[in-house]
């Protein structure tokens, strides 16, 4: 018997929502294709399908990044990064000057930027846009392993949403073959790139020479069903919908 004719407003206010057992590769089919439709090229569509089942996989957020992945102008031309370079002790700096676009084109291009040198040095690239945090774990296990490199994310999330207060920087790196975030440097050679003054909105991709990195084949995503939200799934369904239609 339903919440609604017993009455039961506590049983109602607790139930948790309901959910569907979805395929993994529905996941990312859906991601593609709504990606697809909102502008995105087909490379730019898979990276982003693939970090959105990570996601869910991983800690059930998959599809509240699919919804932050939509957002920005998809239906402006992919252009190539223009950076500007500068110097600090280590090395040079790239930084990163997108035009507004969605998040995912610049955490794609901040990457291609900070792996743009050569393996034995230390590349660093960095952007003031706005990307999805959760965007990385995904993208840093998958170029660690297909690369080789070694790469750390730094990000200074702002206090209490104030982006003006210092709330101290995040590292995301690979460790074990998974992605982790500590508030440890994780090279002395990054000292004075990240203690210098900077935009507290910053994102930094570095690029560290040596290391282990974990196999390709380690760090995919397991194959089993998933249970997903029922709402959640349907509204990223329907949006892969508008795919399917010419001229949406």
């Amino acid at each position: 018997m339903s919440d609604t004719i017993t009455g039961n407003h506590r049983a109602n206010a607790t139930r948790l929502p309901a959910s569907v057992t979805v395929q993994p590769r529905e996941i990312t089919e859906a991601a593609f294709r709504a990606l697809c439709a909102a502008g995105a090229d087909p490379a730019e569509a898979q990276e982003g399908a693939l970090a959105v089942l990570r996601a869910e996989a991983d800690a059930q957020t998959g599809l509240s990044l699919f919804l932050l992945l939509l957002e920005g102008d998809w239906a402006q031309p992919h252009h190539p990064a223009r950076a500007e370079s500068s110097s600090w002790d280590g090395g040079t700096v790239r930084d990163l000057c997108p035009p507004e676009q969605p998040g995912l084109r610049t955490a794609l291009q901040l990457l291609d930027l900070a792996c743009d040198g050569p393996a034995d040095e230390i590349s660093v690239a960095r952007t003031t846009a706005p990307i999805p945090r959760s965007l990385w774990n995904d993208l840093l296990l998958r170029r660690t392993a297909e690369l080789q490199r070694r790469i750390v994310v730094a990000t200074s999330p702002p206090a209490n949403g104030n982006p003006d207060v210092d709330a101290g920087t995040n590292f995301l790196t690979v460790r074990n073959g998974t992605a982790t975030a500590t508030a440890t440097l994780p090279s002395e050679a990054l000292t004075t790139l990240v203690s210098q003054p900077a935009d507290p909105r910053a994102t930094i991709v570095i690029s560290l020479p040596g290391g282990s990195q974990p196999d390709p084949q380690d760090i995919s995503v397991p194959s089993k069903p998933l249970k997903v939200r029922e709402d959640q799934w349907h509204q990223m369904y329907q949006l892969s919908r508008k795919f399917l239609v010419p001229g949406a």
